[in-house]
């Protein structure tokens, strides 16, 4: 597999570690307001847990599927930010920062369809 694909994998993991051990500063950074010990079991598992086992599937089985699969969810993401600025209201530059760094991820990963 790729280098660039792995290093894509490799951020997917990193994020969730981050997310798993520092929940409250990963909360901030997105603008979640966790409410009480569920908000933060929430923040631990959709943007620790997931990712983390999204990350460490991909590095594991080296397989092109699961490379692919990550790599679509993760421009979807961008696709939907920057659909919802046309929507919501916010700081604009956050947005633009968020999009490109969701579609890079993406395309790292999708590097492994190539």
């Amino acid at each position: 597999m790729s280098l660039v694909a792995n290093a894509g994998a490799v951020i997917t993991a990193l994020l969730g570690c981050l997310a798993l051990l520092a929940p409250d500063a990963v909360s901030r950074v997105l603008g979640v307001r966790p409410e009480g010990p569920l908000g933060i079991a929430e923040v631990r598992a959709t943007y620790g847990g997931f990712f983390l086992a999204l990350g460490i599937g991909c590095l594991f089985t080296q397989s092109v599927t699961a490379f692919g699969l990550v790599g679509m969810a993760w421009c979807g993401a961008a696709v939907v930010r920057a659909l919802s600025t046309l929507d919501d209201q916010g700081e604009a530059w956050k947005h633009r920062a968020g999009v490109l760094f969701e579609a890079g991820v993406g395309a790292a990963l999708l590097t492994a369809c190539l």
